[in-house]
């Protein structure tokens, strides 16, 4: 009995002893050994440990440039305005560590004297926008493996690793960088985190091998050399997305490519280039001095222009502006039906010469105009007026080859022949066709162009122009 009471009264001292130490506990500070990272707040109120975590928080976004590495590559990443230490967060929850019920008060008390309280990682307030775009801004997110190092051809298949292909981790990373914050480290390169990207750089894989069949041409920025004919490579883009999502990484994948070759090799340009005539066409120049120096400028212009496969051929363009100081004289020409003296009168010779030879040619024309009348040197629907910035001639090399324009004006004539390559047998008749009758009194022709097989089967009729001319 005695016993018990002995206890009874050890019980009912300690649990006096404990109620008064926590009522002893002052509740409007923070506990003893409290620390929030490295800063120690001890029996601070929770507005004084705000004020100094504050300070802190500021020498923090002062130092939160961070340098991330990737890929042997390395990024400046300036995250101040995105990452902010919440040290109010931190100072409440500092303070509520000892300010529990009443009861636990003390038990709160007695671990601060033992262990202390540590706040390792204190909240941070991230503006993700902000976040986003300081990452961006680096450059990183457009950082990956390198393509080439994650494939090869060989043998006529396009050799792929799963998994070789990384990219970096957004989401990854922007952890890491809070918790640099939260931890101080500044210092440290911190390694951006990867993720697979297998699909992504099979696009870019396939921007670099795939390759379109190019035929052998002429360089015209190179004295017109040869430029080499270029095979095509091409491979089932979507087959290789499903191979590399079915197989695990590490593993190699041997994906087909095909090859196409082009129209056109180099040797055939090499062997066919300007070897054939397609067409050629004279007209006999008369008339003064002028006239004759006009026609004669025009056509050493034009003379040895060259058409790459689908290039235009502008008159204007090639003769250029007509006065004293580019060379022409003042010849008779035509304006609103009246004759002129202008100068470049009579370069419309070379131009209806070389549209009637591109006929001929079977080239496209794109544009052409009709004389007020008929011309001495051309019969009506085969002219082809030209003014500078305002009527012009213009011809497109339709053919596979390149064609060349040989203008020469020699003797009293003016000849202009177009020398490619014929890939078949076709040739071509002109027809012009006078309107029986014209409501508006003026001589009306149609000009047609005929092309037909070797054995003179017609291919098909294609209406050239509609040409009206005054009486």
């Amino acid at each position: 009995m005695k016993r018990f009471a002995l206890s009874l009264m050890i019980i009912l001292f300690a649990a006096g002893g404990y109620t008064a130490f926590c009522a002893a506990a002052d509740t409007g500070r923070i506990l003893p050994g409290t620390m929030v990272n490295d800063i120690n707040i001890s029996g601070m109120t929770q507005e004084e440990a705000a004020g100094v975590l504050k300070d802190d928080a500021a020498a923090r976004r002062d130092s939160s440039e961070f340098t991330v590495s990737f890929e042997d590559q390395q990024f400046q990443i300036d995250v101040r305005d995105a990452l902010v230490l919440d040290y109010e967060a931190a100072a409440r929850e500092a303070f509520e560590e000892g300010h529990s019920p009443f009861f636990k008060r003390g038990l709160a008390r007695i671990k601060s004297y033992i262990s202390g309280s540590h706040i390792d990682h204190p909240p941070v307030s991230v503006d993700a926008a902000a976040l986003h775009d300081s990452i961006e801004a680096s450059g990183l997110l457009n950082a990956a493996t390198a393509v080439k190092d994650t494939y090869h051809l060989e043998e006529e298949k396009l050799i792929l690793t799963t998994g070789a292909a990384k990219k970096p981790d957004e989401e990854g990373l922007k952890k890491r960088l809070i918790l640099a914050v939260q931890t101080k480290d500044f210092e440290q390169t911190i390694p951006c985190p990867a993720v697979a990207n297998d699909i992504e750089n099979l696009e870019q894989i396939y921007k670099e091998v795939h390759t379109e069949p190019q035929n052998a041409t002429l360089d015209r920025d190179n004295g017109y050399t040869i430029l080499k004919a270029v095979t095509g490579v091409d491979f089932d883009k979507e087959n290789a997305k499903k191979i590399l999502l079915e197989t695990k990484d590490g593993d190699v994948s041997k994906i087909d490519l095909t090859y196409t070759q082009p129209e056109i090799s180099t040797s055939d340009l090499k062997e066919h280039l300007f070897a054939d005539n397609l067409s050629s066409y004279a007209t006999k120049v008369t008339g003064r001095t002028n006239r004759l120096t006009n026609v004669s400028l025009a056509a050493q212009k034009c003379d040895g222009t060259i058409l790459l496969s689908g290039e235009e051929f502008s008159f204007n363009g090639t003769v250029g502006v007509q006065n004293a100081q580019t060379g022409f004289k003042k010849a008779g020409a035509t304006l609103n039906g009246r004759p002129v003296q202008a100068y470049g009168g009579g370069i419309c010779q070379v131009s209806s010469t070389i549209f009637a030879a591109a006929l001929f040619a079977n080239l496209e024309i794109v544009e052409r105009w009709e004389h007020e009348y008929v011309s001495s040197y051309i019969a009506a629907g085969m002219d082809a007026a030209v003014a500078w910035n305002e009527l012009d001639l213009r011809i497109v090399n339709n053919t596979s080859y390149p064609v060349r324009l040989d203008v020469d004006y020699r003797d009293g004539y003016l000849t202009v022949t177009i020398r490619g390559t014929k890939t078949d047998d076709a040739f071509v008749r002109i027809q012009t066709e006078t309107l029986d009758t014209s409501p508006t009194g003026m001589l009306e022709v149609d000009t047609y162009r005929n092309v037909y097989t070797e054995n003179k089967s017609q291919l098909f009729t294609e209406k050239i122009a509609h040409s009206a001319y005054l009486r």
